[in-house]
């Protein structure tokens, strides 16, 4: 959605819906521009960053004699946080920006009133000389006391039931001239041939982080899809555990056993991917993530970020539950194991339906250890090696039987 036009500070103040997620400097001079559409369909795709290609693109149109003053791409996404993107260009201010767009910004009347809006949904261009104020959109009124004089909306290839929208605007007195128009027209289908294959990248790219983690989705997008590959390496294991989920299931509707789950996963996943832990997956009521030692393979740092994330989660659930105590709704209890060790890290599954997870002892172990959380009455529960490599104060728990293991071992929480 085409928005906040103004030239006063960077968008420093969005509605909820829209926020600037990058902001990319990119002043002229003017880049000569030569055969447009060839730099678009050849160099311009090893361009990584959407601001970076949007920058580079316009200053090349301004080296070809366009009288271009702002630019923006608009194209949709499908990510559990935003809707779309949209990435803005300003001649004057010689910077690109990225804007992310929430769900829910159809709804307002920002999108409604937007002069773009049938271009998104009907894949129809517009055009609007602003030479006088005339009853126009409030976008176009904006765009118009800043200094534009023209501005000129272009479908590209529609997506999934959209179409991605290019807008030009100059401040060029007149207005674009005929020809202005026409060599705008012209390299659309380049511009929209990239900017599939760019959506497509991004959609992968989403997915992949959204459903698998963003450190499987490397190595997935790096080619390693092969069954039974996998590496080994060190790691913090992190093994939780949603306490009564089988009675809560059976007493509460299902719209209330999701938002349960919803605020448990939102406690444990903020926690362990604010301490660069990756949650590799949820298991019914259950999470799964680990912390990587990297090469250096110090578990003394990584066990503290371990715990640091365990205990945050905790700390979240209880501000959860606080609110939740207010709102008349069930509490949230949890246990939390913690162990360290090497794990085979990779491709587990059928020939045609894989899974990219952790597994080996370590993984058991720590799993283990949550289920001890019930006996111990502890909601966190770490192991002997866990408790050695840490260097926070941790108390021993006594010695406990352990399934899988010959001997009882001694586990540790924290201090009360």
């Amino acid at each position: 959605m085409d928005h906040t036009p103004s030239p006063a500070a960077a968008d420093a103040t969005l509605e909820s819906y829209f926020r600037v997620a990058a902001v990319h400097p990119h002043a002229g001079p003017a880049i000569p521009g030569g055969k447009i559409d060839r730099w678009i369909l050849g160099r311009a795709t090893q361009i990584r960053r959407d601001v970076e290609f949007l920058g580079e693109l316009c200053w090349r149109l301004v080296g070809d004699g366009l009288p271009l003053w702002r630019a923006t791409l608009h194209f949709g996404t499908l990510h559990p946080q935003i809707s779309g993107l949209a990435v803005r260009w300003w001649r004057d201010r010689g910077i690109t920006e990225e804007i992310h767009i929430a769900h829910g910004a159809d709804a307002t009347d920002e999108y409604r009133l937007s002069p773009i809006r049938a271009t998104i949904e009907e894949g129809v261009p517009f055009r609007r000389l602003l030479a006088r104020s005339d009853g126009e959109l409030p976008l176009l009124q904006s765009i118009r006391e800043a200094g534009g004089t023209d501005y000129l909306a272009l479908p590209l290839n529609p997506m999934f039931g959209r179409w991605p929208v290019v807008t030009w605007a100059t401040d060029r007195k007149d207005g674009f001239a005929d020809d202005h128009i026409a060599a705008l027209e012209a390299v659309t289908p380049a511009l929209a041939a990239l900017v599939d294959s760019r959506v497509l990248r991004r959609l992968t790219v989403n997915l992949l982080d959204t459903y698998l983690g963003a450190q499987a989705a490397r190595r997935v997008l790096a080619g390693r899809v092969h069954r039974g590959e996998g590496e080994g390496l060190n790691a913090v294991i992190l093994a939780s555990d949603l306490r009564n989920f089988t009675a809560l299931s059976d007493q509460l509707d299902g719209a209330a056993v999701i938002g349960v789950l919803d605020d448990y996963f939102d406690a444990i996943a903020g926690a362990v991917q604010r301490r660069g832990g990756e949650v590799l997956k949820f298991i019914g009521d259950g999470v799964l993530a680990i912390f990587p030692t990297g090469d250096e393979g110090d578990f003394t740092s990584t066990s503290v970020r371990a715990l640091d994330a365990a205990t945050a989660a905790l700390g979240d659930l209880d501000r959860i539950n606080a609110r939740r105590r207010a709102e008349s709704r069930t509490e949230i209890r949890i246990g939390i194991g913690l162990h360290l060790g090497e794990v085979i890290y990779g491709n587990v599954g059928a020939a045609d339906r894989l899974d990219f997870t952790a597994i080996g002892p370590a993984v058991n172990l720590a799993a283990r250890l949550e289920g001890l959380t019930k006996r111990v009455m502890r909601p966190l529960v770490v192991s002997q090696a866990f408790a050695a490599a840490c260097p926070r104060p941790l108390v021993s728990l006594g010695f406990h039987p352990v399934r899988g293991l010959s001997e009882p071992e001694e586990v540790f929480g924290l201090p009360d």
